[in-house]
């Protein structure tokens, strides 16, 4: 593709020749101000020099259509049921017009930055300085701190291009959306001493209190993969190595998997895995340093969660660590290039296999992220799930939302969490406690702003809110909006070996990795049985897989300061708290496949 566009770049630029006159630039997007808590730091000067990887993306062409196919194939009983598409036929469906291209190539070549550019399958790609960016969007970009962690990062609150591409391009990153993303780990219960884990593990049990393989009393305590597997039925359940199904967990923000503490932490809780290991993908420069201080728990904690259950739990299925570079090592010390969804999503799409199931631990608030870019990511989800894969991704630990001032500053709203909201995600909201099992109060969940809600799951949305009319709160959540989360796992006081010490770790950051690994055991089944994977999940879990979830109907989820009782409660069926429930993989096992555990 770069040859392609070396040549287009000649074609056009004998056109075009080195002039701007005739662009009627208009702003393309904008922002009031950047999203709290990012200030303008305004006694800090901008280097212009500084390298900026600018990502231009062109409109897709029948993305209905491409949608509509994706959820023909990820429904049961349809005709074309898990007849997954390969990359050729997605990108023949929806490749941006040769026109789209054209146009695009002709601005860059006006402003003579031809010699910077390449083309990746939509993008067009920049590769210069934010001098560069300037001069192409006619904006100033300027330094903006978080103040609540020293960080730095190079934005605009507003961008222009020329009115002639408002139909051909649909983002321009990074410009607008500022990184907000975050590990969804709950830092209440991130640091808790040894010496406390031990005991709570070895709260006094009895055989009375173990029911078919489940400790109760230990693990109402705390949670072990012994806990998992007993509690959601496939401690007997074996995958297979070979058959070609993997699970995979997203890494971000320099959060780095840890060999050594995977070891201890498979001879501790799963002795009978002795050996499992994982492998590292590096995108777009990311790294997996291997860190033995003591003092580095924000950049494992997150990493070696999300390894050590996905792997323990889906063992012996294949395991990658995806680690995604966002802020590369430059100086001046500010980040420019933190857009890792786009690199992590782009990336993925480039290889000719993609492992299964993805979990994702991170996330930002729906509210922070433009829309443009919501959209864009979400796109690229759909087509990722178009190739046979499911992602999973954590709810968030915010409740239905923290603080209701923030969204809009005229009134109170909750505040969903993104990518949780991307109706190609299947989102994992939080339990605690086994007998019974009940929603935890931090579990993520509420309605969409941006996305609408899919057709897969009314029938269940809409007999929430019929039973369920809450006329005092409705004005704070958009109840057309897509709902999640679709499911629910355990999210509290998860043992996890952190640079070799045993720490307790709490989070819907937990969860995911828990029912992606469920999801992983039960593609492992159907491979061996002749069927096909389950690609984009949410359409089977709604009609076919809900007869094999635990309906949670106990605990109620957290709220803002400003709305007294806010928050939503766990109910009979589907709630904005814990989804359709916790899995029984016995259950699920016999919806997916018929087979009888």
């Amino acid at each position: 593709m770069k040859f392609l566009l070396i040549a287009s770049l000649c074609a056009v630029g004998a056109i075009a020749g080195t002039s701007q006159a005739g662009l009627d630039y208009r702003v393309f997007e904008s922002i009031p101000a950047a999203p709290a808590p990012w200030v303008v730091k305004e006694d800090a000067d901008i280097d212009l020099k500084h390298s900026i990887k600018l990502r231009i993306h062109l409109k897709n062409r029948d993305v209905a259509s491409f949608q509509q196919k994706v959820m023909d194939i990820s429904t049961p009983d349809h005709p074309t049921y898990g007849r997954h598409m390969t990359q050729d036929e997605i990108n023949g469906m929806i490749s941006p017009s040769k026109n789209a291209f054209d146009s695009v190539l002709e601005w860059i070549v006006s402003l003579q930055l031809e010699g910077k550019a390449r083309v990746e399958n939509d993008w067009v790609i920049l590769t210069g300085t934010l001098e560069d960016a300037e001069k192409l969007l006619q904006t100033k970009y300027q330094l903006f701190e978080n103040p609540k962690t020293g960080k730095l990062a190079a934005r605009t609150l507003s961008y222009s291009i020329p009115e002639k591409l408002y139909a051909h391009v649909d983002l321009i990153a990074p410009t607008i959306k500022f990184p907000t993303m975050a590990p969804e780990v709950s830092a209440l219960h991130g640091n808790i001493a040894a010496e406390y884990v031990s005991q709570a593990f070895t709260a006094a049990s009895s055989d009375s209190d173990v029911h078919d393989g489940l400790d109760v009393v230990a693990c109402n305590s705390t949670i072990t993969p012994a806990c998992l597997e007993a509690l959601y039925k496939f401690k007997h359940f074996r995958a297979s190595r070979r058959n070609g199904n993997e699970i995979a967990l997203a890494g971000f923000l320099e959060q780095y998997a840890q060999h050594d503490d995977l070891d201890q932490f498979i001879g501790t809780y799963a002795p009978d895995q002795a050996g499992a290991n994982f492998s590292t993908v590096l995108i777009n420069g990311g790294l997996n340093t291997q860190d033995n201080d003591s003092d580095q728990y924000q950049k494992i904690g997150e990493a070696n969660l999300d390894v050590q259950y996905g792997l323990s739990l889906a063992y012996p299925t294949p395991s990658t660590y995806f680690s995604t570079a966002g802020r590369p090592p430059e100086v001046p010390d500010y980040e420019v290039d933190n857009e890792p969804y786009l690199e992590f999503l782009t990336h993925l799409l480039s290889l000719k296999k993609i492992p299964q199931v993805i979990s994702i631990s991170y996330g930002d608030a729906e509210w922070t992220v433009p829309r443009s870019y919501a959209y864009t990511v979400c796109d690229l989800f759909a087509q990722v799930a178009a190739r046979g894969v499911t992602f999973l991704a954590s709810s968030g630990d915010g409740g239905s939302g923290s603080d209701c001032s923030v969204t809009d500053p005229t009134k109170l709203l909750y505040t969903p969490a993104f990518p949780a909201s991307c109706p190609w995600i299947t989102a994992v909201g939080g339990t605690r406690y086994v007998e019974p099992e009940r929603a935890v109060s931090f579990s993520g969940g509420g309605f969409s702003d941006i996305f609408p809600r899919p057709p897969w799951q009314s029938n269940a949305v809409n007999a929430y809110l019929t039973a369920h009319p809450d006329p005092a709160f409705r004005q704070y959540y958009n109840i057309s909006g897509r709902a999640y989360p679709d499911v629910s796992a355990q999210g509290v006081y998860y043992h996890t070996i952190l640079n070799g010490t045993d720490r307790l770790l709490s989070g819907t950051s937990a969860s995911a990795p828990t029912f992606a690994a469920v999801v992983a055991l039960l593609n492992s089944d159907r491979i061996s049985n002749g069927l096909p994977v389950f690609g984009f999940l949410n359409p089977w879990i709604y009609s076919k897989g809900v007869s094999g979830l635990v309906d949670i109907t106990a605990g109620k989820q957290s709220g803002c300061w400003q709305v007294l009782g806010s928050g939503f409660q766990a109910v009979a069926g589907w709630d904005p708290v814990t989804g359709l429930g916790t899995p029984n993989f016995k259950k699920l096992r016999f919806a997916s496949t018929g087979i009888q555990s």
